[in-house]
C-alpha cells in the first residue's frame, strides 16, 4: 500500500501542471465572459434608441403633415428625443426625403437619425457611438382645406 501512495505522489510531481488553472480562469473570463457581458448590458440601449428613432420619425412626419411645415415636424421629433433624456442638438438629425410633397395627396417621408452608444455600462457610462436611422412616411389628406 505504501508503494502505491509513492507511485501516485511521484506521478503528480512529474506532471508539472500546477498553477495553470488560475491563469486559464482569468484569461477565460477576460476574453470570453467580459465581452459577452458588455454586449448583453448594451443590447437594451441599442433597442431603446432604435425604437426612439422610429417614434421620432413617426412624430416628425405626422406633425409635418398636419401643420404643413417641415420645421414643426423636426421640432416634434426634437421633443420626442428630449423627453427620452437626450440632447436633440447633439443626438438627433432630421431630414426629409427629396420627393416629399406637403401638397394635398402628397407623400411626406421623414428620416430621423439618433446616436446610440457603442458600449453602455449601467452606472459607469458609455464609450463610442454609432447612428441608428429610421424613416416614416405619411400621406397628406387629399381633402384637407387650405392651399
Amino acid at each position: 500500500m505504501t508503494s502505491s501512495l509513492r507511485a501516485c505522489g511521484s506521478e503528480h510531481a512529474a506532471g508539472g501542471e500546477d498553477g495553470y488553472v488560475s491563469l486559464e480562469l482569468v484569461l477565460g473570463l477576460a476574453l470570453l465572459v467580459l465581452p459577452i457581458a458588455l454586449i448583453v448590458l448594451t443590447l437594451p440601449t441599442w433597442l431603446a434608441r432604435q425604437n426612439l428613432a422610429r417614434l421620432a420619425a413617426q412624430q416628425a412626419a405626422r406633425t409635418g403633415v398636419i401643420a404643413d411645415s417641415p420645421e414643426q415636424g423636426a421640432a416634434a421629433a426634437g421633443t420626442v428625443v428630449a423627453d427620452a433624456g437626450l440632447d436633440p442638438a447633439r443626438d438627433l438629425r432630421v431630414s426629409w426625403e427629396p420627393g416629399s410633397s406637403f401638397a394635398r395627396g402628397g407623400l411626406v417621408t421623414a428620416r430621423v437619425t439618433v446616436e446610440s452608444p457603442a458600449v453602455s455600462i449601467p452606472f459607469l457610462g458609455s464609450v463610442g457611438s454609432f447612428p441608428l436611422t429610421a424613416s416614416f412616411s405619411e400621406r397628406v389628406d387629399p381633402y384637407r382645406s387650405g392651399p
